[in-house]
């Protein structure tokens, strides 16, 4: 099994001979955005750790998570979404961080806008 980012995939292309043996017995399987899953997703992740995602975040911080890792290509106006587990842990831990920083409570939305 491997796993990694789309550089991977680029890497192990099937337009690439140099690959192609070992390309042809993969089956790549991608991970979709989290979208409407994050509210649940990141309940499920503070359970695991113990903690009521109520007590860390409130929820108008969920949907500015939500806002800050979606949105539309300048040039194209097409819609993008970064909502991937490595994504969001990155912002949840540097707006932690922060809060932790002012003394707050809780992650609000403003602390989410921050990172």
């Amino acid at each position: 099994m491997l796993i990694g980012q789309p550089e991977l995939a680029n890497k192990l292309s099937e337009h690439r001979a140099d690959v192609r043996e070992v390309v042809q017995r993969c089956e790549v399987v991608r991970l979709n955005p989290l979208g409407d899953q994050l509210g649940p997703y990141l309940k499920h992740r503070f359970q695991l750790a113990g903690v009521k995602i109520e007590d860390v975040m409130e929820d108008a911080a969920i949907e500015a998570l939500r806002l800050k890792l979606t949105g539309h290509t300048q040039k194209t106006q097409q819609e993008f979404s970064v909502l991937y587990p490595l994504a969001v842990h990155n912002v949840v831990a540097a707006a932690l961080n922060i809060a932790a920083s002012v003394g707050a409570p809780r992650l609000t939305a403003d602390i989410i806008n921050e990172v």
